[in-house]
């Protein structure tokens, strides 16, 4: 039935059809920021505002966090997978229940942390929430990455001399790199589009990373001089940023989601 004419069209019809949904929205964007006066509204948006700060933090958070991420998160991993300790699977299944609760449900007991070691209102503030809230998600695929790579090659490494520190930095961590990148990738694309941490941790709208900025557009477009296009032209500059990053990591976005499928 796949391998039949009439299976083929349907699929591609719904393909296009879900494919026209998602960019135009993106196209009306740009054809509006676009309008009345070209460029000029894009040039607007830098006499406005200066987004460089705003930069600068959606850097340092971003940043931290996939540091954080990568360290942790792939360390951890690998215990989990390949280690033996008392009551790994108990703790590892109790770790993934935090998939569970809801971000907003621990907004409050995170800003408390943050401001008791007095890192609010800096892009700092933002780093252990982004890695704590993505982190189960993150240790999941990781570790079922692990599982896939065959246990012969610490069994090798063992008989070579290596201890389970250079296994696991020289010979497991580079062969699991396609699934690290993987759980990269998406923790960089959450870090950078998260709003509701950014307001709340960080008050001065100087400070606030690049995915707040456009709630500062529209709240200007009610003032005069700042119009509709201007708001699409700076949504679009906001925008800029992560569509490039997602054109160049798609690749290995799809390498992280079909390698560990073929293991073992």
């Amino acid at each position: 039935m796949k391998n039949s004419l009439p299976y083929k069209i349907i699929t591609q019809v719904i393909c296009v059809v879900l494919l026209v949904i998602l960019v135009f929205p993106l196209y009306l964007m740009l054809e509006k920021s676009l309008a009345v006066s070209g460029f000029g509204n894009y040039a607007k948006v830098f006499e406005y505002f200066n987004l460089i700060p705003n930069v600068i933090t959606s850097i340092i958070v971003v940043g931290g966090t996939l540091i954080v991420v990568s360290i942790v998160v792939s360390m951890a991993a690998y215990a989990f997978s390949k280690l033996e300790f008392p009551h790994k699977q108990a703790v590892y299944y109790l770790i993934l229940t935090g998939m569970m609760i809801p971000t907003s449900a621990l907004i409050f007991p995170l800003y408390q942390i943050v401001r008791g070691l007095h890192l609010n209102n800096t892009g700092w503030s933002l780093v252990f929430p982004y890695a704590t809230a993505s982190a189960c998600f993150n240790l999941m695929v990781l570790t079922n990455y692990y599982n896939a790579l065959p246990d012969e090659l610490i069994d090798a490494a063992k008989i070579d001399g290596a201890n389970k520190w250079t296994t696991f930095i020289q010979i497991m961590l580079p062969i699991a790199k396609p699934g690290l990148v993987f759980v990269l990738i998406q923790t960089f694309l959450s870090a950078w589009n998260e709003l509701q941490m950014a307001i709340i941790f960080i008050n001065d709208t100087s400070k606030q990373p690049l995915s707040v900025v456009p709630l500062r557009f529209a709240q200007t477009t009610s003032s005069s001089g700042f119009t509709i296009n201007n708001l699409f032209a700076a949504c679009i500059i906001c925008l800029l940023p992560i569509a490039v990053f997602y054109i160049f990591a798609s690749r290995q976005l799809m390498a992280g989601l079909t390698a560990g499928a073929v293991k073992g």
